[in-house]
């Protein structure tokens, strides 16, 4: 491997000297040597420039980032807010001399906050998210690539099974065709024989008379050859009559064959023993389009009043047979997935009106669900102590991920799965099975988790809380009144508020993401009783109830 060459100082080789950098100056684009940083320093028109290490920069050189104006071969140290585009001095009195002075700042000043900006973190995502697009996109055209093996092994072994099929039908007709030949064969010979039988034995019987004749008109007298005669006349008379009669019944045979016609118009028309066609379709993969022309502020999370959420009712339906349902989800395509661990054990499909669509076919019992991005979901099978990552365009499982325990409550946030696992804790795991952390916690009365950026929410059932903690665990608030006796589904909405649903006092509750305030935004009637799971997608809200109801909500605010 060929080694990359230590860069210059900038000032050494202006005098003529050959020195290694050991900084680099972001601001200037030169290298620095030890005495040429601390006189760069020094000057307070260059004491604020951001120096880095040398190998830092190696790090970054081959970023295409142009920092000189491609038109007049100046710094680009002015930002025009009006066209979104970094200039130099030379370009403002030619290309933006109509633009507002105040749009007109300084690039430094557009620069400020650029880590921590909303740009910053869309191109990070749309980063992520096309790689994982890709990767998907490569595991799909493996997997088609494995198909195309497997399916051009299984023509041949049709076509294979085919020819013996065929072989072993003509054999078959050939050997009742032969069979047939022998019968009649035989038939017309036992015949024949039977008939020349008789003749040979009227020709002998013939010949005795012959002989006796002659030896009658030789030996015998008058009145014997008289009588004799008479006799012998008689005797052949007869058996002329019968052998005529038999002869008369007599029929001659002759034999050929006539192959059947689609014999004959298959080996005359069958061209070929079979074709071969390919099955086109378009391909099912997206790439996630990059979040473009988004101002670079800051990033602050929302702080909306839970005072300003209102419920409006959109559609009620039963899922039959009647179940305990565990968990729901609602995709971003509208269709609506419902989990029932207690009883069926199924996973089934809903469409967005509440119709059933199917059962998804799954091994293990579901218990709890989380929307990764629109191309997959994750399901928690606490009996088989695993989660699976599905496709929801064919239902087809990416990735098993084993535990050593039962899991149960699943949040996802950031393509990153949050899970919780009994005896272990809230586990975060990325969508290649690898466990990033895990925080411990007694998890006996836990089973519903959430996630956002930086927290993690959980229902105790047992305690009667709803509780929020950091990434290590730390816990931040306690949430706890007479409106979440025995807390269960848990899930947080846009503006980092949360909604949990609570089996003892029926209702479901919005809790402010500082877990301050709180309200009763929905009480259970006859029959929604006894809410158990809850799943939120932007403006739409789902209950799932303990006798096998669903509601659907529409989120005003």
């Amino acid at each position: 491997m060929t080694s990359t060459p230590p860069l210059s100082c900038g000032p050494c080789k202006y005098e003529g000297i050959t020195k290694d950098a050991e900084k680099w100056c972001t601001f200037c684009d030169e290298g620095f040597c030890s005495d040429c940083e601390k006189n760069h320093r020094s000057l307070k028109l260059t004491r604020n420039h951001k120096m880095i290490d040398t190998e830092d920069y190696m790090k970054i050189q081959d970023l295409s980032v142009d920092l000189k104006c491609e038109t007049h071969g100046q710094k680009l140290d002015l930002y025009c807010k009006c066209h979104h585009v970094a200039v130099c001095a030379m370009c403002i009195p030619s290309a933006h001399n109509s633009c507002p002075v105040d749009d007109i700042i300084s690039i430094h000043d557009a620069a400020k906050n650029a880590r921590s900006s909303t740009a910053l973190s869309d191109l990070e995502e749309t980063i992520s998210r096309s790689l994982e697009s890709v990767r998907q996109s490569i595991r799909d055209r493996a997997s088609v690539s494995a198909n195309i093996e497997t399916e051009e092994q299984t023509i041949q072994k049709k076509i294979q099974e085919t020819r013996l099929r065929l072989n072993k039908h003509l054999y078959e007709l050939e050997q009742q065709l032969l069979q047939e030949l022998q019968i009649k064969h035989e038939n017309c010979r036992s015949r024949y024989s039977k008939m020349l039988k008789q003749l040979q034995q009227t020709e002998n019987e013939l010949e005795k008379l012959k002989e006796q004749t002659e030896q009658m008109k030789l030996f015998a007298s008058d009145l014997q050859v008289f009588l004799g005669t008479c006799k012998m006349n008689i005797t052949i008379s007869e058996k002329l009559k019968s052998l005529k009669v038999e002869i008369g019944k007599e029929k001659s045979f002759a034999m050929d064959l006539k192959i059947h016609p689609v014999v004959i118009s298959f080996i005359n028309n069958v061209k070929k023993f079979g074709e071969i066609y390919i099955t086109e379709k378009n391909l099912d993969l997206q790439l996630k389009d990059a979040k473009i022309d988004q101002a670079q502020t800051q990033i602050r999370g929302s702080t909306r009043n839970v005072l300003d959420v209102d419920l409006q009712f959109s559609l009620k339906f039963a899922v039959k047979p009647q179940l305990q349902i565990s968990g729901c989800l609602i995709l971003c395509d509208g269709r609506i997935l419902i989990a029932d661990f207690y009883t069926t054990g199924k996973l089934m499909e809903y469409d967005f009106t509440g119709n059933y669509v199917s059962d998804i076919d799954v091994e293990g019992r579901p218990f709890d669900l989380t929307e990764i991005d629109q191309d997959r979901f994750a399901v928690t099978y606490p009996d088989i102590k695993c989660l699976k990552i599905i496709s929801n365009k064919i239902s087809f499982v990416e990735k098993k991920i084993n535990f050593k325990n039962s899991c149960y409550g699943i949040s996802s946030h950031n393509e990153k799965i949050f899970t919780l696992v009994q005896k272990h804790g809230i586990m975060k795991i990325d969508l290649t099975g690898t466990i990033l952390f895990t925080i411990k916690f007694n998890t006996s009365s836990m089973v519903y988790i959430a996630a956002s950026e930086d927290k993690i929410y959980y229902t105790d059932e047992n305690n009667d809380t709803v509780n929020c903690c950091d990434f290590k665990g730390k816990k931040i608030w306690t949430f706890k009144n007479e409106s979440t006796r025995c807390p269960r589904g848990i899930t947080v909405n846009n503006d980092q508020n949360l909604y949990v649903v609570s089996s003892n006092s029926n209702n479901l509750t919005l809790i402010q993401h500082d877990g301050k305030r709180s309200i009763e935004v929905l009480t259970s009637s006859d029959d929604l009783f006894s809410p158990f799971a809850l799943c939120c997608n932007k403006n739409s809200l789902l209950l799932g109830y303990k006798k096998g109801n669903m509601a659907l909500y529409h989120v005003s605010e």
